[in-house]
């Protein structure tokens, strides 16, 4: 026993027998823990447990005194395996340490791939060189030397393309911007939804555009996104010189507050231009948003300003809005007032027909209505806005009445907006006292009608776990 125990390899033997099992089953054991956690090093520990103990135990027993005769060629062989696998695992930690583990907006985190990608196959060159160098004695001073000829002339070669592309880099490098920002160059505009060291790739809305990095860094562009303001979307509208300023600064900044997609942190804003011009200025929760927002207020606007008597791009007529489609329109909603056609007729004076366009928000909660519309065509939901979003109560249609509240000038609750192109005729508040004082029914039928609405109301509220405020409520 005790010959055995004085031989040589005996004790690295028993170390392997032993010391290689409880080393598996260690890796084995940290590498699950560490995928549970979703830790990036996990494969790093598993490349060590399945290839670098196993050859350093095998290396271990085959480099022993009396293993083989002579030098021997597999000694040389494993040992030069196991110093590959040691320069990939060090390579991958000092990667894993140093890159994957940085602080977001680090120069760690913002150091470009490719630099990481050309460091690491350098230290990969030269371990296998040094390698060599040091196993199997060979000379690798040649190969140093013949690979800094090939680099020189290679550079030479590609001068201008390799100088290109390393200004794209440190443009990457200085990280004027990232993934999800929107840039705007002279003739491109999109959301950055790629960066790599050739190229950034623009999501214009239409189609992703390839912008070569270099291109960039030599040029110049806006970074929309790493603005302190909200971006704004603008435009310019001109109106007939006779309209006051001031109502039409009034009617741009209304529609504008009624675009769904604007910022809640500014306020929509215009300036007077010459020559009865003026910018509106809308800022937008996202510069994605801005061809949106613009084709909805373009088209609003048109509607609004007809609905005031306000002129846009100068046209003064309106060949929809005719006495006689408004007497029409009387003789129809002359039964919902209980009146006969030719009172009905009489109250020309002061109605007048208005038309939405689809989206249009035409009664809103705190608002006290001054009027009444009847829907001569087209649909209207109504609704109630609440913290959990907006839940829509019923849908108007032809001969509902919008702004029941008039007539009690008590501030509503609900908001209605138009789902499609809407025409209503339009009564005052004071003709409607008129027509009351005349058929009290109306009055009855007015109340009737919001009683209806607000059961409707709270049995929506209630479907989605809301409930009214206690106290009065009026419905539009």
């Amino acid at each position: 026993m005790a010959d055995i125990v004085s031989q040589p390899w005996f004790w690295p033997a028993v170390i392997v027998s032993v010391g290689l099992p409880l080393a598996l089953i260690g890796l084995t054991e940290m590498y699950n823990a560490m995928s549970r956690r979703g830790s990036r090093a996990a494969p790093i520990v598993l490349m060590v447990r399945n290839y670098l103990v196993p050859v350093a135990g095998v290396l271990v027993l085959i480099s022993q005194p009396g293993a083989w005769e002579g030098e021997g060629t597999w000694p040389k062989v494993v040992t030069t395996i196991f110093g590959l696998l040691v320069i990939l695992v060090v390579i991958n930690a000092i990667n894993h340490l140093v890159f994957h583990r940085a602080e977001k907006g680090s120069w760690r985190d913002r150091f470009p791939t490719i630099f990481s990608d050309l460091i690491r196959f350098v230290f990969i060159v030269v371990g296998i060189a040094l390698l060599f160098w040091w196993v199997w004695g060979a000379d690798v001073a040649g190969i140093f030397a013949a690979l800094g000829v090939t680099s020189i002339v290679v550079g030479l070669a590609l001068q201008n393309a390799v100088g290109s592309v390393v200004s794209g880099l440190f443009l990457i490098f200085e990280a004027p911007f990232q993934l999800g920002d929107w840039i705007e160059t002279a003739d491109y505009r999109g959301q950055i939804v790629e960066v790599n060291w050739r190229a950034v790739h623009l999501d214009s809305g239409n189609g992703i555009i390839v912008i070569p990095t270099s291109e960039l860094a030599e040029g110049s562009f806006t970074n929309l996104s790493r603005s302190p303001e909200p971006y704004a979307a603008e435009r310019e509208f001109t109106f007939a010189t006779d309209d006051p300023p001031a109502r039409v600064r009034a009617l741009l900044v209304d529609v504008a507050r009624d675009i769904p997609l604007i910022s809640p942190d500014r306020d929509p804003s215009v300036s007077t231009l010459d020559g009865a011009k003026y910018r509106v200025s809308i800022p937008l929760q996202s510069p994605s948003d801005k061809e949106a927002v613009l084709d909805a207020f373009s088209t609003r606007i048109w509607y609004a300003a007809r609905r005031v008597d306000l002129h846009l791009d100068g046209d003064v007529t309106d060949e929809w809005n005719t006495p006689g489609r408004l007497q029409d329109a009387l003789h129809e909603i002359a039964p919902i007032l209980s009146l006969r056609p030719v009172d009905a007729e009489a109250l020309a004076a002061s109605a007048r027909l208005e038309r939405f366009c689809q989206g249009e928000v035409i009664l809103r909660p705190g608002m006290v209505p001054t009027a009444t519309r009847f829907i001569l065509s087209g649909r209207v939901i109504l609704g109630v806005p609440t913290e959990s979003g907006f839940i829509q109560v019923t849908e108007l249609s032809r001969h509902d009445a919008v702004g029941l509240t008039a007539l009690t000038r008590t501030q509503t609750i609900s908001r209605a907006i138009a789902l499609t192109e809407l025409e209503v005729i339009t009564v005052p508040v004071h003709l409607l006292d008129d027509v009351v004082r005349q058929h009290p029914v109306l009055a009855r039928e007015i109340v009737r009608e919001n009683d209806n609405r607000v059961r409707l109301a709270r049995s929506a509220l209630a479907a989605v776990g809301e409930h009214l405020a206690p106290g009065r409520n009026v419905f539009g």
